[in-house]
């Protein structure tokens, strides 16, 4: 048997007796000595078995029940050995006494060794680590679930926010390069207009002369005077001596509601209307800016600080959750079950060393080699599982943090993705441009009304009706025109103080700080 050594050792240390013992004293005393090292033996090799366990369940309790019932067994029959002497020899009271004593050192260094407790340590701590994992699996999976959700509120936010600035931009770029193509167009179309005006009195006034009768010949003088003379036709027709009354009526086409007038009024509309028209589509598109340059980039901002609040509530449960998982594992993980193993085997050492005879020595080292293996087993097992553990959650609950991880609870790349995609639309910029833009258009509106007051191609009655009707359209389209830009620049000046730009920004950067938060919990 695995054990015989020590008995062999007794044994054969008891022969020396045979000579100096009545035959029946001796037999007696072997026999019992024999009978003794034989349940010794066989109870050793119990315990080592039980030592030896690679099951699951516990042996503490069981090893040491069976440690105690057996050592006091073998001590208890070392003290009995002698009975049924009166009078024992010296030298047979020594061998008992000696044996006893090596005995009691044996089972007390076993005892110390623990092997029982040390094994029970070593696969629960397997185990809780095993549950552990399960555990720390949910909870990082109920946080990456609230900070799913974030995201996806974040997004949806963002979103609306991106979405009403295209919104935006869609509405008041064609509308600025609409009304900057129709006030151009109308400062462009003033000399051609003139032109034309002029032309046509000139064709009016030849048909007036020619309806009132009067001579062909003082018809071209007169309308050869009027065009050299640029002064009135009154004075015109008085110097050639025309007929006051014939010159009455020629006047009649100056006056409004006549047919020059009519023409005018028709001719300078065509050229100030799409003013108007483009003050409204300036007006209409500064209306498109609104949301972004009132409430709505606040209450965006607003929203983002509340998400980034969350997830600062998600950063704390992680830091917790990273903590306690970190702790556990350098507590309970494998640098643990190796230095149960080391302590163990010191103690066996320990446990060898202290013994006195080579039959003990080498009992010591059977037992220790079969609870040395099993003590080995659950420190590979636990090599696994913590290999398992960390494999898992490497970068998040143990070792460094790993920028995954932290893109993961911030959401980095998100909103550095979406702030660019905010820049990039450049709405500073664009407002900037369109802001002056307005004020281009303004200016050249007034180059468009302007351009009449040096028109004197006409006689001064022409002249009046023509500023007569610019005077009217002035109060119709210019002044209302004029109003629609000024409240369009104050729009315009709004928005470019709580551009989306602003806030995109703002949300990145507090991203980023959120992500050194998450860095900072991972130390």
């Amino acid at each position: 048997m695995a054990f015989e050594a020590r008995a062999q050792e007794l044994e054969q240390r008891f022969a020396f007796f045979k000579t100096t013992l009545p035959p029946d004293d001796y037999i007696r005393v072997s026999l019992a000595l024999t009978e003794l090292l034989k349940r010794r033996e066989a109870g050793l090799v119990e315990l080592g078995d039980i030592a030896a366990e690679k099951g699951d369940r516990k042996i503490a309790d069981n090893f040491r029940s069976k440690l105690d019932t057996l050592s006091k067994f073998v001590l208890n029959g070392l003290a009995n050995l002698l009975e049924g002497y009166k009078e024992p020899p010296q030298n047979l009271i020594a061998f008992r006494d000696i044996a006893a004593s090596e005995e009691r050192k044996f089972w007390e260094g076993l005892e110390r060794c623990k092997i029982g407790e040390t094994h029970d340590e070593q696969m629960l701590i397997c185990n809780r680590l095993e549950e552990k994992a399960a555990i720390y699996g949910t909870h990082w999976a109920n946080l990456s679930q609230t900070e799913k959700d974030l995201l996806d509120r974040e997004r949806y936010a963002a979103g609306k926010l991106r979405e009403i600035v295209n919104k935006m931009m869609e509405e008041v770029v064609p509308a600025h390069a609409t009304g900057i193509r129709d006030a151009l167009d109308a400062a462009s179309k003033v000399e051609q207009v003139k032109k034309q005006i002029n032309d046509k009195f000139k064709e009016l006034l030849r048909e007036a002369v020619k309806r009132v009768g009067l001579d062909p010949k003082k018809a071209d003088e007169l309308l050869d005077q009027i065009e050299r003379q640029r002064q009135n036709i009154k004075d015109a027709g008085e110097r050639l001596g025309i007929d006051p009354a014939i010159m009455n009526q020629i006047l009649e086409l100056t006056r409004p509601g006549n047919a020059f007038a009519s023409y005018v009024f028709t001719a300078l509309s065509m050229v100030y209307n799409p003013l108007g028209g483009a003050a409204k589509m300036i007006g209409k598109g500064a209306k498109a800016v609104l949301p972004v340059a009132q409430s709505y980039v606040d209450q965006c901002a607003s929203e983002m600080l509340s998400f980034m609040g969350g997830r600062k509530g998600v950063i704390m449960s992680f830091s917790t959750v990273r903590r306690e998982a970190t702790d556990y594992v350098l507590n309970n993980g494998y640098e643990k079950a190796k230095q149960y193993r080391s302590d163990a085997v010191r103690a066996m050492e320990d446990w060898q060393s202290a013994q006195a005879t080579d039959g003990l020595k080498a009992n010591v080292r059977t037992f220790t080699a079969r609870a040395d293996d099993s003590l080995t087993y659950w420190v590979e097992f636990m090599r696994k599982v913590h290999q398992t553990f960390v494999d898992k959650f490497k970068g998040i609950l143990v070792e460094s943090i790993s920028n995954e991880t932290i893109d993961a609870l911030a959401d980095r790349p998100f909103y550095e993705q979406w702030a660019n995609g905010i820049d990039r639309l450049d709405l500073d910029q664009q407002l900037q441009r369109l802001y002056a833009g307005i004020y281009e258009i303004q200016g050249n509106v007034d180059r468009a009304f302007g351009a009449f007051t040096t028109f004197n191609e006409l006689p001064y009655e022409a002249q009046a009706l023509l500023q007569e009707t610019v005077n009217r359209l002035e109060s119709e389209l210019r002044a209302p025109a004029t109003q629609e830009m000024q409240e369009a620049l104050k729009t315009m000046d709004a928005a470019r103080g709580r551009a989306p730009a602003s806030v995109a920004k703002n949300a990145a950067r507090a991203v980023q700080e959120i992500a050194q938060q998450v860095a900072s919990a991972g130390r």
